[in-house]
């Protein structure tokens, strides 16, 4: 597994900001770290689809361990 297959994409609801999370982290609620604001962790069958992902490269952050609720 390649360090793209270890995470999963998606957007922050409130901010609308890229974040990424590790596999493990999926079904859990964390935090975004750019507004604070709750959300889960999706499946990549819910995430944003590769071309919507590529449009927003270069806003993306990642979120550690400490994000977590």
């Amino acid at each position: 597994m390649d360090a793209e297959e270890g995470f999963v994409s998606f957007v922050c609801n409130a901010c609308r900001q890229e974040i990424e999370a590790a596999r493990q982290h999926i079904g859990e609620t964390v935090e975004c770290p750019a507004c604070g604001h709750p959300l889960k962790v999706p499946s990549p069958e819910d995430a944003p689809t590769p071309a919507q992902l590529a449009a927003m490269k270069g806003r993306t952050i990642r979120i550690e361990l400490g994000g977590i609720l």
